[in-house]
């Protein structure tokens, strides 16, 4: 039997300098593309998004849209209505979003916006029981739905974010050697960890610093390194492309996460699978993965002083080749695009 699936893309600022929950999106979208089946697909996307994506997507129906209130309120239910949409798909949740829509919704959930205050990507019981079905990026997030949010587990199911588009990137030269953070402002990034960690070993290490995602240069962490002075040792770059950001991965010395929080961890994962050494705190990704380490493992309690020994450590050791290749691969063979998509599709299916 055939059905029409919409998927919502309206939340994607910009396609071609994606971030966190965005590209794994992205990339659930590819998979279905390469395993569509015998489903008609329709994708809703922003204007300044859509015409890049009707080219990347041609056998789905891209519809060029607005975002926010207007799109999840007054176009989005005679989209549905029109098309004769089966099943719809939020990636994750966007603030306005509508759960009184006459068809099925599917919603992925990445995670906890703050710490101990449970809010579970801002969704509110009436939205978890109004879906069709909760698709959950870790096992870790599912026991988080079912033991405080009381989700019935049936209702749940464990889909990890895929690793796609890993074969393209910029090669991305660098006059120092250099260690690299992928992140942003928000809390549970503690990116400041990172920047107060290398500030340590400025004295005694040539590398530099280096800053990926939505750091605004306003905030903390960039007023932190300026009233230190050590804004000659940190680079900032804002969003890179996906093409640019995988050469950061492949050149860099050593890769670091200081999360309090990660629902999944796409970051120290696609470093992993460009073989680079990671410096990390748990992340579901890797702790469920099995037979896969980091090269130094921190705890949420370690001090800057702490995390600046294991990240010294990990840069002082010689590195295996080997074993960072045989990481890649056992990564790369888990979070396969082709899998996941196949997941996803079941789920569509089925629901």
């Amino acid at each position: 039997m055939t059905y029409t699936i919409g998927i919502d893309l309206t939340f994607i600022k910009d396609h071609k300098k994606a971030v966190g929950n965005e590209i794994s999106a992205l990339s659930i979208v590819e998979g279905l593309h390469n395993n569509r089946g015998g489903q008609d697909f329709i994708i809703f996307a922003n204007e300044d998004n859509a015409k890049d994506l009707k080219s990347m997507y041609k056998s789905f129906n891209v519809i060029s849209t607005t975002k926010g209130f207007a799109f999840y309120n007054r176009f989005l239910p005679k989209f549905v209505k029109k098309y004769g949409v089966d099943v719809l798909y939020y990636p994750q949740y966007v603030r306005f979003m509508n759960f009184r829509l006459k068809t099925k919704i599917v919603i992925t959930t990445h995670g906890l916006i703050k710490g101990d205050d449970f809010l579970l990507d801002k969704l509110r019981p009436a939205m978890i029981r109004k879906a069709a079905k909760v698709v959950a990026a870790s096992d870790f997030l599912k026991n988080e739905l079912v033991k405080k949010r009381g989700v019935d587990p049936s209702k749940i199911v464990t889909i990890p974010n895929p690793l796609a588009n890993m074969t393209k990137s910029v090669d991305v030269v660098f006059k120092k050697k250099n260690i690299l953070a992928v992140g942003s402002d928000k809390p549970q990034k503690n990116i400041m960890l990172a920047v107060k960690a290398f500030e340590k070993l400025v004295p005694i290490i040539e590398h530099d610093l280096i800053l990926i995602g939505d750091i605004s240069g306003k905030g903390e962490i960039f007023r932190y390194i300026v009233d230190n002075n050590i804004s000659n040792r940190i680079i900032v770059t804002g969003r890179v492309s996906r093409e640019t950001l995988f050469g950061y991965y492949k050149n860099t010395d050593l890769f670091v996460n200081t999360s309090t929080y990660e629902g999944f961890g796409l970051a120290p994962l696609e470093a992993m699978a460009f073989k680079a050494p990671v410096v990390s705190t748990p992340i579901p990704s890797i702790s469920e993965l099995g037979n896969v380490q980091f090269d130094a493992a921190l705890n949420y309690e370690d001090d800057e002083r702490e995390v600046a020994n294991k990240m010294l450590a990990v840069l002082k050791s010689e590195k295996n080749t080997e074993y960072l290749e045989n990481r890649a691969k056992r990564i790369l063979d888990y979070y396969s695009l082709d899998s996941i998509s196949k997941k996803y599709l079941q789920v569509f299916e089925n629901v």
